[in-house]
């Protein structure tokens, strides 16, 4: 994944990471080769996908600074072209989440990550509906919210902000990390399941013009190869089908313009 995600590397690159992807090999590469000089992050824009609601992200220790301490320093960022989502009240979400939607609007993202979850969910959502195609708040658990404060995050509500799947898919290039067994009956779905009214998030972004999935053994009932050219032979029907009825509602219209002629 590094190998296709470093072709989009240079001053001015959109940048959007994960936080399950700090500490990993993935991010100890750039970290290793920015040391080298290898690649110059300074000035490369960073956009997050999460963070919690009813903190301040610069004073409390949320998904932000745990980036900020963890990778982004280490890449030597400005931190002034880095963006998380913030939302210091969520009683008035609405209102404080549009600047994050701007931002995203104002910054087309060059490469995007994100992680397939165990529950075949991407982001906090498996399945796609109108609260989450822009930046939403998500609401989680109790037990979720007592285990985060246990781990150091000081977050004061069980809500978080997410980007949505409108946003991931309006990236140049998407990657999707899925890496483990119980990760492979949604790779499965992605080729065996037509379900068009209950669409899960995975069966969206697969319609992506540039997604690459990247899948070990325990994930993939198919080699990552073959997936991503499943992948791409479906992507070309789509464009075969939509090319079909535009085609046919130009024909249809210019039948019409002669009938009133």
């Amino acid at each position: 994944m590094y190998d296709e995600f470093e072709k989009n590397l240079e001053d001015g690159a959109v940048i959007s990471l994960p936080e399950h992807i700090i500490n990993t090999q993935f991010t100890n590469r750039m970290i290793d080769d920015c040391k080298m000089g290898k690649y110059r992050y300074k000035h490369v824009i960073i956009l997050g996908q999460r963070e919690f609601a009813d903190i301040d992200i610069e004073e409390n220790f949320g998904l932000y600074r745990f980036a900020r301490r963890e990778l982004l320093k280490k890449l030597d960022i400005d931190l002034k072209n880095v963006y998380y989502p913030e939302c210091k009240d969520s009683d008035k979400w609405v209102d404080e989440l549009q600047e994050y939607k701007e931002v995203l609007e104002d910054n087309p993202i060059d490469v995007a990550i994100v992680v397939l979850g165990s529950d075949g969910g991407i982001l906090d959502y498996r399945y796609v509906d109108e609260d989450n195609k822009n930046v939403h708040l998500v609401e989680f658990s109790d037990d979720e919210k007592n285990q985060l404060q246990s781990s150091g995050m000081e977050i004061n509500s069980n809500k978080l902000v997410s980007i949505g799947y409108e946003n991931l898919m309006s990236a140049r290039n998407l990657f999707v990390v899925a890496v483990g067994s119980d990760k492979r009956k949604y790779i499965a779905e992605l080729f065996e399941n037509d379900n068009e009214e209950n669409k899960t998030i995975l069966s969206v972004l697969n319609q992506h013009k540039n997604l690459i999935i990247f899948t070990d053994k325990e994930a993939s009932y198919k080699s990552e190869e073959e997936v991503n050219r499943l992948i791409k032979q479906r992507q070309k029907q789509l464009e075969a089908k939509l090319r079909l009825e535009k085609e046919r509602e130009e024909a249809l219209n210019n039948t019409n313009n002669q009938i009133e002629e």
